[in-house]
């Protein structure tokens, strides 16, 4: 009997050995790997347990695997966040009921409708902007955001079942996006939820990678008209867009009709090879953007018709297919040019719909600039130089400012003085940050320039623009946040800070 109790206790201690080891695993496991065991199924704390594992999760020892375990984690916890993100953007969009604004009237009228997402629209006589400020709190410009608005609105309304895989992890913000865009041309609702779960389940069994291509054929495949439709809808959207490199160039970006695409890629790719087979020593690459570049700006160098880049092509330097007004400001300021003169190192000034410039680029831009005005081409300089260091004294008892006041103000502007707006001070309002009828003057220090959009806003829509002592401006939105813009003279290319409520 002692033996047989001798052996029980053996055993006993032996099990609980093994129980000690299994949970000591089990507990190194959860610090190192296998997330997984937090993320539940119809999670009703939608993911809060995933996020204390990820957010308290030891990884000084993890493996390869462990790694990966918590990017698996952690993109399904993006997820989730996307879907939340796209719950309150829906949310705050019903939130103001009204009327759009986007009718032609400026003050809205019995049976007007009432506003889409992201549109502008009439509340309690108020002008207000669901675009405008999302676009501030998500440091995204409002053109960016009116899109994400409206596809939010729709993953909200119309794709509950996407919505369903956003939250569970089943997809990407990105994937959920993609399902939205491109089955929102079915108008027919049965159609829609068909295509919405034939595309979800594709989803589950392959890689997102090819979800747009298989979500254009689910569409296509319940309404022939689809692709007609989406077609339409994009070249509604067409546009040419300049996006700054951090080098001193940019990237110019033309959206067209793909057909249309292709022939202007062809166009360039037979005139660049015509130039290699004449002995020209750069690549197809440099040569279709010099090429391209020649076509779009009129001709401002001084080589001979023989010289020229694009002589492949009869007709290249019609100026009645060429851009007419091919120029670009540079804002300099005089010490700038000074140093420029005397040799020393400075900044290079900045250019419009670009940014800070270095000094080298200046140089070379004001000397091809003297070239050409003295060669009788002064007209055809692709640059204009803007100096403006001291403000005129203008007139400052006189609401309408004078034209150097107007024009100093433009120049030293640039932009929207709106926070996150890069619409030209040239086609903007010159505006009184003080009315004038409430004792503004008319001088540069109170006036700024505004898009009429956002004129409008400042003057309908209860925001409110104040200027601190260190040159910067903070707008108050209707909402009570606040949201602060550089200086002027920056060149408004930082973005804006943001905050609650104060």
């Amino acid at each position: 009997m002692a033996d047989e109790a001798a052996r029980d206790d053996h055993w006993d201690a032996e099990f609980l050995a093994l129980v000690d080891r299994v949970r000591a695993d089990a507990r190194l496991a959860a610090r190192h790997g296998l997330l997984g065991r937090y993320d539940e199924e119809n999670d009703p704390d939608r993911g809060v347990g995933l996020f204390e594992a990820v957010a308290f999760q030891e990884t000084s020892e993890l493996s390869d695997s462990g790694w990966l375990n918590r990017h698996e984690a952690i993109v399904r916890l993006e997820a989730r966040l996307a879907a939340m993100k796209a719950e309150a953007t829906a949310g705050y969009e019903a939130s103001l009921h009204g009327v759009s604004a986007d009718l032609g009237r400026r003050h809205p009228e019995p049976g007007d409708r009432e506003a889409e997402p992201g549109e502008r629209r009439w509340v309690a006589g108020d002008l207000r902007s669901t675009a405008d400020e999302l676009a501030l709190v998500w440091q995204m410009h409002k053109g960016a955001a009116m899109v994400r608005i409206h596809t939010s609105c729709e993953l909200v309304h119309n794709f509950p079942a996407t919505l369903r895989a956003l939250e569970e992890g089943q997809l990407t913000e990105r994937a959920a996006f993609t399902i939205v865009r491109e089955l929102s041309v079915l108008d027919d609702p049965d159609a829609r939820r068909a295509a919405e779960t034939a595309l979800l389940e594709w989803a589950g069994k392959h890689p997102l990678q090819k979800l747009k291509q298989e979500a254009q054929r689910e569409a296509a495949r319940r309404s022939p008209e689809a692709r007609s439709k989406a077609h339409a809808r994009a070249m509604d959207e067409r546009s040419v867009r300049i996006f700054p490199n951090s080098d001193g160039t940019a990237e110019l970006v033309h959206t067209h009709d793909a057909l249309d695409a292709g022939a202007v890629m062809n166009s360039l790719t037979r005139a660049a090879a015509r130039r290699r087979r004449q002995g020209d020593s750069r690549s197809m690459d440099q040569l279709r953007a010099d090429i391209a570049l020649a076509r779009l700006l009129p001709r401002t160098d001084t080589r001979g018709p023989a010289e020229s880049v694009d002589n492949a092509d009869a007709g290249l330097h019609d100026d009645s297919t060429v851009g007419a007004d091919a120029t670009v400001a540079i804002h300099a300021t005089g010490a700038e040019i000074r140093a420029l003169i005397d040799g020393e190192n400075s900044t290079g000034g900045t250019a419009e719909h670009y940014g800070p410039i270095p000094q080298e680029s200046l140089r070379k831009h004001l000397t091809r600039a003297l070239t050409q005005s003295l060669l009788g081409n002064a007209g055809r300089s692709r640059i204009g130089l803007r100096l403006s260091d001291e403000p005129p004294t203008g007139k400052p008892d006189r609401y309408t400012p004078d034209a150097a006041t107007d024009r100093f103000v433009r120049l030293r502007d640039r932009t929207c003085q709106f926070p996150g707006c890069n619409q030209p001070a040239e086609f903007a309002d010159v505006d009184h940050r003080v009315a004038f009828a409430e004792g503004g003057r008319t001088t540069t220090d109170n006036l700024h320039c505004l898009c009429r959009h956002h004129h409008r806003l400042k003057h309908e829509g209860g925001w409110v623009v104040t200027s601190n002592p260190d040159g910067t401006s903070t707008w108050a939105s209707p909402t009570g946040r606040r949201y602060r813009t550089p200086p002027p003279d920056r060149g408004g290319s930082d973005p804006p800070e943001s905050g609650p409520p104060r």
